[in-house]
């Protein structure tokens, strides 16, 4: 078995331990602070010099015995999701409407773990190694990322790398590629203003909600009726919001949606076309309408070189007929954001039973633990490939 394997074969209680603490007690975005307290406890027991960054994440650095100034991060995204858990496991969510629903806290194990294990190893350490506990990256419009970046210690990172555990993904599995992985996200608000009146005089007021279902029927369009079919693209509303009760004409309404895609040209296209429907859903409904669009995440693209060394670590960790290609995805990863060339591994946690499989953000979402030793096994084996790299060694 290939050492670092075997290493992080022998921690999986403790990464089992982790990780359902962390389940058990997820916090939303820019709120992580019993996290953030938890991190800074462990790493302070091993002996892992850590600084707070960015408000409620946490930044760790073990220094390498040679390449010093040659900086790898490693991150792992904190934050968890407002949905409330709907399985009931032993480690089920203690928070009301939150919940770990895409996995971060498998990340935050990993990482901790990951840390553990190089610290034990720091006087051989090919290289310096950064442990990046990043917050909000669920935040789309103001995500951790974006902060985090500008911390001192982050723009000394030569490169960087991260997990993400995958649901559909079987266990054993590892998907990592060159090139786009995961679309740009942006979010968009659409506020209506109406005349509000009596529900039972509909003609002396003016009907946000109408005016909302004609936008939400005209936004189907945008993809269908104006996008070529072999251009990816996702523009959805996912959130109406208008009126308190039965018998009232409500003044306003909202609309909140996502738009996603791997095209610059798109990208730049949405806002005006959401805008358009705006004025013209507007004069058709005799409301006032407001589209306001928000640049979230750009696309995650996996730099070649970074990428190259991955897949030797994942090779020898999963097996070369164990590391797959699969189509980009449309979820966003604010990931993307950080400035130094970068690559991120999808880790399948997907249990055998396929009926148990369950995406990202769905409120029965969890994983089979049998994943996170090959999590911390793939960091392990980086850090040993990149320094054989950096050394002249590597074969």
């Amino acid at each position: 078995m290939n050492a670092n394997l075997s290493r992080a074969q022998q921690a999986f209680k403790e990464l089992v331990t982790l990780r359902r603490g962390f389940h058990a007690h997820p916090e939303l975005s820019w709120k992580e602070r019993r996290t953030q307290q938890k991190i800074l406890e462990y790493l302070d027991k091993w002996g892992i010099p850590a600084v707070v960054s960015t408000g409620t994440g946490v930044i760790a650095t073990l220094e390498g015995a040679r390449n010093k100034d040659v900086v790898l991060g490693i991150r792992a995204d904190i934050d968890a999701l407002p949905l409330t858990e709907a399985a009931h496991p032993p480690y089920v969510s203690q928070n009301q409407g939150c919940m770990h629903a895409c996995g971060h806290d498998t990340h935050i194990a990993m990482l901790l773990v990951t840390a553990r294990l190089l610290a034990e190893k720091k006087d051989d350490l090919p290289l310096t190694v950064r442990f990046l506990f990043q917050p909000a990256e669920e935040y789309i419009a103001d995500s951790g990322a974006l902060h985090m970046k500008e911390d001192p210690l982050v723009k000394a990172i030569t490169r960087m790398i991260a997990i993400h555990i995958q649901g559909m993904l079987p266990y054993g599995m590892a998907n990592l590629q060159e090139g786009p992985i995961m679309a740009a996200s942006d979010t968009f608000d659409i506020f209506i203003k109406g005349r509000g009146g009596h529900g039972a005089h509909p003609e002396e007021a003016i009907d946000p909600i109408a005016a909302g279902v004609a936008y939400y029927n005209a936004v189907q369009t945008l993809v269908s009726r104006e996008t070529k079919a072999l251009d990816a693209a996702v523009i959805g509303i996912t959130s109406f919001q208008s009126g308190e009760t039965s018998n009232v004409i409500p003044e306003t309404a909202r609309l909140m949606g996502t738009c996603r895609t791997f095209s610059p040209t798109l990208r730049e296209r949405f806002p005006k076309q959401l805008e358009r429907l705006a004025r013209g859903i507007g004069e058709a409904t005799r409301t006032t309408i407001e589209a306001c669009y928000h640049y979230g995440t750009p696309v995650m693209v996996n730099d070649p070189s970074v990428t190259q060394t991955g897949l030797a670590a994942a090779a020898a960790i999963f097996g070369r007929d164990k590391v797959i290609t699969e189509e980009p995805r449309m979820g966003g990863e604010d990931f993307a954001k950080y400035d130094a060339p970068k690559a991120m591994l999808c880790l399948g946690g997907g249990f055998e039973d396929e009926k148990r499989r369950k995406a990202q953000h769905n409120p029965q979402f969890d994983i089979d633990e049998r994943a996170l030793p090959l999590g911390v096994a793939y960091f392990l084996e980086y850090v040993d490939e990149y320094g054989r790299k950096l050394d002249g060694t590597a074969i």
